[in-house]
């Protein structure tokens, strides 16, 4: 009987997982809408704790003349400030496109107890669409990654955006 509450318990737990990774990712899409009114690529990042936000960040790449002003690294960044340390190995990276290598990279090295991401990003995604990065075995630190939590939102942000920029650049 103990072992058949243990295991509803555990249900119930994963549950909370799945609805805090779209709670989390509808903060990441508010952000990454902020980024889009800016004239950003429309990418936002959240880095929390136990659903305790610990950091937040969009693109600043355009605005910030920023080759890595990518929403993950200024996350982690952040992160790291507010908790004083580099490893992040009790919070958990919500963002919404996959990240690409430079990020996963960056994620990995900042030990990352878990990654959620929404959009796959077939042209540069590194996590799963061309490269499996965290999941590399050669390296010490391989998070527990989950793809697609609100990804047609996801794309379809950054779709209208994309859209909205190549009509602006034709010309009359």
């Amino acid at each position: 009987m103990i072992q058949g509450n243990r295991g509803i318990r555990r249900r119930r737990r994963r549950a909370r997982g799945v609805d805090l990774d779209r709670i989390m990712m509808k903060r990441a899409l508010d952000l990454a809408r902020s980024a889009a009114a800016q004239g950003e690529v429309p990418v936002g990042a959240v880095v929390h704790r136990d659903g305790e936000i610990i950091a937040e960040a969009a693109n600043t790449r355009e605005n910030g003349a920023d080759p890595v002003g990518h929403a993950e690294l200024l996350a982690l960044q952040l992160a790291g400030r507010v908790l004083g340390r580099w490893r992040l190995t009790d919070c958990t990276l919500v963002v919404t496109l996959e990240p690409c290598a430079m990020c996963a990279g960056a994620l990995v090295n900042a030990r990352i107890g878990r990654l959620v991401w929404g959009a796959d990003d077939p042209k540069a995604g590194s996590c799963r669409s061309l490269y499996e990065i965290p999941a590399d075995p050669r390296l010490n630190h391989r998070p527990p990654m989950v793809g697609g939590v609100h990804a047609a939102v996801s794309a379809s942000l950054l779709r209208s955006f994309f859209q909205a920029r190549r009509r602006k650049k034709k010309p009359c």
